[in-house]
C-alpha cells in the first residue's frame, strides 16, 4: 500500500478518514475531505496510541492493517479456519475470551489460526455443543452467557510454560534475530538527513545482529535471521514475520534504533507484547532482563520496558521482544552505536540475557 502522511490526498485518504470517523475519532470541521491535514494526523496519532503502535501520525502498512482490523466487531460475521485466515478485532476478542476461560494460551493476535480453531473446539466440547470450530450463532450465545465470568477477570494471563528443551536435545529451539529499520516518516526532517539516519541505523543494526549471531552460535545455539545480505533492513515487515513463523523457532529478538524529533532524547527501551487484558509473560521477563543488563552493565539511560502491539510482537508465534538500545537522532548515541566496541558491549549484554532466559526455562 501507499504510505499516507501529512499533505497526502486522494481516495485513499478519504477511505482512511471514513474509517477513523466510524471509530469515533474527531476529524474536525472539515471531516472527510480527502486531504491529510493536521486534524487527520492528530486522529491517526490517537488511534496509534490506542492500539499500542508508535504514534507517528503516518499510516504505513502496520497502521492500516490495525484500522482494517478495528472495523470488525464480534458477531458481525461467522468465523472459521480458512486460507487466507480471517483477521480483525472480532477474532482478537474471541481469542481473548478463549484465553480468559483457559482454552487459548497464546497472544490474541486477531488472526484465526489453527490454534484458535483448536481452542474454540475445546470450548464447544466443554459446553456440549457441536465442536466444529466455527463461531456461529449457537457458540456466540454460549460465550455471551459467560460474559460475567469473563469481565470479572482483571487479566486473562495464566501460567503457560513453553518447552524450550525438547527431550533428547542439548540445546533449545532456534533463536531468531530480526533487524527492525528505524521509522522516521512524519517528522520535520530533511530527506538527506532521513537517508543518513536510516543508513546509519541499518549499518549499526547489521553489526549488532552479526555479533549476537556469533555469540549465540558460539554457545551452541541455532540462530536464524529474518533478513540478511542485500535484504537486511529492506525486507517488508510481513515477509520478516512470515520467515520467523516458518522457522518454528522458540524466541525472537528484534533489534532496531529509536528516533525522536527531540535531538536530546537518548537511552534504551525494550518492548513486549501487550494485548487487551493480557501480556506475554515470557516477553515481559526477557525484555526486563535485557533492559536491566543494558542499563547496569552497558551504562545506558533507562527508558524502561513497555507493552506494545507491534506486528513483530503480535503476529509472530514465538516469544518476541523488540530492543532499541539507542536513539539514532541523538548525535552522541549515533556516533557511539556506530563504534565496534560499543556494539560489542550491547550485543554481549543482549545475548547474556537471552541465554540466561533460555537456560532458566
Amino acid at each position: 500500500m501507499k504510505v499516507m502522511k501529512k499533505n497526502s490526498s486522494g481516495k485513499e485518504v478519504t477511505d482512511l478518514q471514513r474509517r477513523l470517523r466510524l471509530l469515533d475519532y474527531d476529524l474536525g470541521v472539515t471531516g472527510v475531505d480527502g486531504i491529510f491535514g493536521d486534524r487527520t494526523a492528530d486522529a491517526v496519532k490517537r488511534f496509534q496510541q490506542d492500539r499500542g503502535l508508535r504514534s507517528s501520525g503516518v499510516v504505513d502498512q502496520e497502521t492500516w492493517q490495525e484500522l482494517v482490523d478495528a472495523g470488525y466487531k464480534i458477531g458481525d460475521r461467522m468465523l472459521y479456519l480458512k486460507n487466507p485466515p480471517f483477521r480483525g478485532d472480532d477474532v482478537r476478542m474471541l481469542q481473548l475470551w478463549m484465553k480468559t476461560l483457559g482454552f487459548y494460551p497464546d497472544n490474541e493476535n486477531g488472526i484465526f489460526c489453527q490454534r484458535t480453531q483448536k481452542a474454540l473446539q475445546e470450548f464447544q466440547d466443554n459446553m456440549n455443543i457441536h465442536d466444529d470450530g466455527i463461531l456461529g450463532e449457537q457458540t456466540l450465545k454460549q460465550l455471551n452467557g459467560l460474559q460475567r465470568i469473563i469481565k470479572e477477570k482483571k487479566t486473562s494471563n495464566f501460567p503457560y510454560i513453553k518447552k524450550y528443551h525438547p527431550e533428547g536435545s542439548k540445546y533449545p529451539e532456534t533463536v531468531i534475530l530480526d533487524l527492525d529499520p528505524v521509522s522516521i516518516e512524519g517528522e520535520e526532517v530533511q530527506p538527506a538527513v532521513i537517508e543518513k539516519y536510516r543508513s546509519d541505523s541499518i549499518s549499526a543494526g547489521i553489526k549488532l545482529i552479526g555479533q549476537c549471531r556469533k555469540i549465540l552460535a558460539g554457545q551452541g545455539y541455532d540462530v536464524m535471521l529474518t533478513s540478511a545480505g542485500e535484504d537486511a533492513g529492506q525486507a517488508p515487515l510481513a515477509e520478516r514475520i512470515s520467515r520467523a513463523n516458518s522457522s518454528k523457532g522458540g524466541l525472537l529478538v528484534s533489534i532496531g534504533l529509536n528516533f525522536s524529533s527531540d535531538r536530546d532524547a537518548n537511552g534504551c527501551s525494550c518492548y513486549y507484547f501487550k494485548g487487551l487484558k493480557s501480556y506475554s509473560m515470557g516477553g515481559f521477563r526477557l525484555a526486563g532482563s535485557i533492559q536491566d543488563r543494558l542499563v547496569k552493565n552497558a551504562g545506558l539511560l533507562d527508558c524502561r520496558i513497555h507493552g506494545a502491539n507491534y506486528a513483530i510482537l503480535k503476529d509472530t508465534e514465538m516469544i518476541s521482544v523488540v530492543v532499541e538500545p539507542a536513539f539514532i537522532s541523538n548525535d552522541k548515541q549515533r556516533l557511539d552505536i556506530l563504534q565496534g566496541g560499543y556494539q560489542e558491549r550491547i550485543s554481549k549484554n543482549i545475548c547474556e540475557a537471552v541465554i540466561a532466559f533460555l537456560e532458566d526455562r
